[in-house]
């Protein structure tokens, strides 16, 4: 039995470690406290002039708590041919990154090279592969833009270089720094990227700065063997930056199956549109790095920022949840998995001594992908990675399936939606209990492959079990088409990817959410009013602000990526960026919101304080505490926001107001009354979310 085999598994370890303390003492306690957290790379520079150099990098782990670099005694580099002749004092340090790094003249040799750092009685170790020796050729600076001694006023600018010719694949990089050598800004090595916009407020008003690009044949500093820099360019910045000035720009054709157009020639509004994109230029909508719009079956807007570009690919977060609910209606059109009222004790024969299987929950895969499984589970109140927070702890289970598998009933399947990321990879669990394909496999088979996804990464827990509720890495131009095959029938081109069955049952409302959406299996679906006109929509969600929008009546597609952590109004933002541009832009370019008069007598009945209602929905510890308060300056209705922000209520009706929000954009706020006309909640509304409030008290 599952549990049986974990409490043997675990008594035999602790035994193990009984014997292991015990008969070697203290020599067991140092040599567990005598390693220091190390990784080293070796690799091939082809630098500007036609020099080629050997670079050695150093880099000591965080944990390290001795003085850099004074507390390292000792440094040693042994390659293929024996000990190189160099030592601690001839590496360089760069305390940013805690790196020692060195500089030698020519190509490294073939083969493995080993590290060793030593501070007292600690000693670290690493070893690199040089495997092969390739010139890559230097970039052309002369190709560069900034070019050199360019003065740039944007607050946001772009920088943009040629390609490298050659068969095997190129990763670029590039790099920013300040007059003193100071790295101020660098990317990751991104495959094929040839521009990037930099983040803003990296750059300071009336200063002097170099860039350069370096080109490798490998993602990383430690997996690279060889690369190539470019010269270091110069330029500055003005004494005033400004915003950039948005210019649109067809999308790049590309080998991968997307019909280009644009926006006017597929009835979309560009005025609506280059007013959002001036609104991120201006960094009023933070934290934002991609939108892409997909009309009538195009892509007509491509845009990226904050560093980010299509060769990018972010974690989707929670949209990876969507996904896998798309495998499973693939893996039931091939009647690999019989229904969704098979039981999920059924798929688990493996994991009995689990109160799922021993009691035999009646928990059907229909509960699981909606949410409904009614098991002891909250990871809203305290937040991940919040040590009690169950995917804290899956992340820590040496078996996440049993983990979950072993939760209580507390209420009864289908009565209650409870936000679960834990039945997410119950679904990955069966997907390779009933198909023999763990699901990044059986995806690469029958989803990514026949849509021509080729470069995506899905997270893996040391026992093989999938992350199917999250760690999918996936560009935002390959979210698209997962969009739109739910939007096109569940077709790609001319290949039927899943059924139009499992789309309509999967992105319809199962389950009410109370959170102004319903849920249907693993996507949210919903209505809102835009331009006076009702807009269904459905949708897949992820921490941060990762979205796929489906708007089947406006064959629309929309896609945002955004910063996934300390991004807590980015699900509202991209909610906003929809509701009062895209949207408007696709229904109705010119409507514009009336403002009605309302008497100081009502404006009173609307003041008061305000709290987040909490009876169906979980809200984090640090929300329930959160007050919202209205108040009347003379003929002015304002709201008060927790963190201080005053916002103006403009009414739309007598019980309808909206406002302008710092970093969110335009919000609506919905007065609703008792049967006795008093006024007993408020309903904030951004776009498809909405958040119910309490009137506590008045003043």
């Amino acid at each position: 039995m599952y549990l049986l085999r974990e409490q043997r598994r675990s008594v035999l370890f602790l035994a193990v470690l009984f014997f292991a303390v015990f008969s070697l003492g203290c020599e067991y306690r140092n040599a567990a406290a005598s390693e220091i957290p190390i990784e080293a790379a070796v690799y091939h520079v082809h630098r500007p002039g036609g020099s080629h150099k050997t670079c050695l990098d150093i880099v000591v782990g965080r944990s390290f708590s001795g003085k850099l670099p004074d507390d390292i005694d000792s440094i040693t580099v042994i390659g293929p041919n024996g000990d190189l002749p160099i030592g601690k004092d001839d590496f360089n340090y760069n305390p940013r990154w805690k790196a020692f790094w060195i500089v030698l003249p020519g190509f490294p040799e073939i083969g493995e090279y080993s590290f060793k750092l030593v501070s007292g009685n600690s000693i670290g170790s690493a070893a690199d592969t040089q495997s092969s020796i390739k010139t890559i050729p230097i970039p052309d600076a002369s190709k560069f833009n900034p070019a050199r001694v360019e003065t740039y006023s944007c607050l946001t600018p772009v920088f943009s270089w040629s390609s490298i010719n050659g068969a095997e694949a190129l990763y670029y990089q590039l790099q920013i720094r300040d007059i003193h050598r100071k790295h101020v800004y660098r990317t990751d090595y991104v495959r094929d990227m040839l521009s990037i916009r930099i983040p803003p407020n990296r750059l300071i008003p009336g200063r002097t700065y170099q860039w350069r690009v370096r080109v490798a044949d490998g993602p990383n500093w430690i997996t690279l063997n060889n690369l190539s820099q470019s010269r270091w360019i110069s330029f500055s910045t003005a004494q005033q930056l400004k915003p950039c000035e948005y210019r649109y720009q067809t999308p790049l054709k590309l080998d991968d199956g997307w019909e280009i157009s644009s926006p006017s020639n597929e009835g979309v509004d560009t005025n609506k549109i280059t007013a959002m994109m001036n609104t991120i230029l201006a960094d009023e909508l933070p934290n934002i790095h991609s939108v892409l719009l997909v009309k009538n079956g195009k892509l007509i807007l491509e845009e990226y920022f904050n560093g980010y570009s299509r060769e990018i690919k972010p974690i989707i977060a929670s949209v990876t949840k969507s996904i896998t609910s798309v495998l499973i209606g693939i893996a039931i059109d091939r009647q690999m998995i019989a229904s969704v009222n098979q039981r999920v004790y059924e798929f688990f024969p493996e994991y009995s001594g689990t109160g799922w299987i021993d009691q035999k929950y009646d928990i059907t895969l229909k509960h699981v992908l909606t949410m409904t499984a009614g098991v002891d589970w909250d990871e809203i109140t305290l937040l991940h990675p919040h040590p009690k927070n169950p995917n804290t702890l899956i992340y820590k289970s040496d078996h996440p399936i049993g983990y979950v598998l072993d939760k209580k009933q507390i209420d009864r399947p289908g009565s209650r939606w409870r936000y679960n990321s834990g039945l997410t990879v119950l679904l990955g669990g069966i997907l390779k209990n009933t198909t023999g394909m763990y699901a990044d496999k059986f995806a690469e088979q029958h989803l990514f492959k026949p849509m021509g996804i080729e470069d995506y990464l899905w997270l893996k827990h040391p026992d093989g079990t999938i992350y199917a509720h999250g760690d999918l890495f996936l560009k935002p131009r390959d979210m698209a088409k997962v969009g739109y095959i739910m939007l096109n029938q569940g077709k790609w081109e001319d290949k039927q990817i899943v059924s139009q069955e499992w789309i309509e049952a999967s992105t319809r409302e199962h389950i009410d959410t109370f959170k102004g959406y319903g849920y249907g299996y693993q996507w949210r679906c919903g209505k809102t009013f835009i331009c006076d006109q009702e807009i269904e929509a459905f949708w897949a969600s992820g921490t941060g602000g990762q979205k796929i929008y489906v708007f089947p009546q406006l064959d629309l597609v929309a896609v945002f990526t955004s910063k996934i952590f300390g991004n807590d109004s980015g699900h509202e933002r991209n909610e906003s960026m929809l509701a009062n541009f895209i949207l408007p832009a696709v229904v109705s370019p010119d409507y514009r919101r009336k403002v009605i008069k309302l008497d100081n007598t009502v404006l009173d009945t609307y003041v008061g304080e305000y709290k987040i209602n909490h009876e169906k929905v979980l809200v984090p510890d640090s929300a329930k505490k959160m007050r919202l308060k209205i108040y009347r300056d003379k003929s002015k209705l304002l709201l008060k926001l927790p963190d201080g922000q005053i916002v103006q209520l403009f009414p739309e009706s007598k019980d309808l107001f909206f406002g302008n929000v710092k970093d969110i954009g335009q919000i609506r706020i919905k007065i609703i009354r008792n049967e006795n006309g008093a006024i007993k909640h408020a309903r904030r509304i951004i776009g498809f979310r909405s958040l119910l409030l309490d009137k506590i008290n008045s003043y």
